[in-house]
């Protein structure tokens, strides 16, 4: 699959939906810490880990490893909206919340069709 992993949308996107995560995290730095102490680190690792696994899905030629690597990356989309919607459950209201709840789906809707395509092209 070698890309430029700068070239694609879904990092693009992945990327931008970090920085929307440190800057929640930011703003309920306090009450994230009340409510769990590693709460806040986590959700901004998790989101990290969107990214990054991306990028390095990029370097890989064998799909098996690529798809390996977005799995992981889907299954960090996961993780950081079950975060989110705990966190609002538990008092952290933030008017921001539907739009990094839309952008973690379109991100892993992404994610299922880039693997859903390289599973179903040939082998390399």
């Amino acid at each position: 699959m070698p890309h430029n992993p700068n070239r694609l949308q879904v990092v693009q996107r992945a990327d931008a939906l970090v920085v929307e995560i440190h800057a929640f995290a930011s703003r309920h730095r306090r009450l994230l810490a009340d409510l769990s102490p590693g709460l806040r680190n986590q959700v901004v690792r998790a989101a990290a880990s969107i990214s990054l696994n991306l990028s390095e899905a990029c370097g890989y030629h064998a799909t098996p490893r690529v798809i390996a690597f977005l799995e992981v990356a889907v299954g960090s989309c996961n993780e950081v909206e079950r975060i989110l919607g705990l966190s609002d459950r538990l008092g952290v209201h933030d008017p921001r919340l539907s739009f990094i709840l839309g952008e973690i789906a379109a991100v892993r809707m992404m994610l299922y069709g880039l693997r859903r395509r390289l599973k179903h092209s040939p082998v390399s």
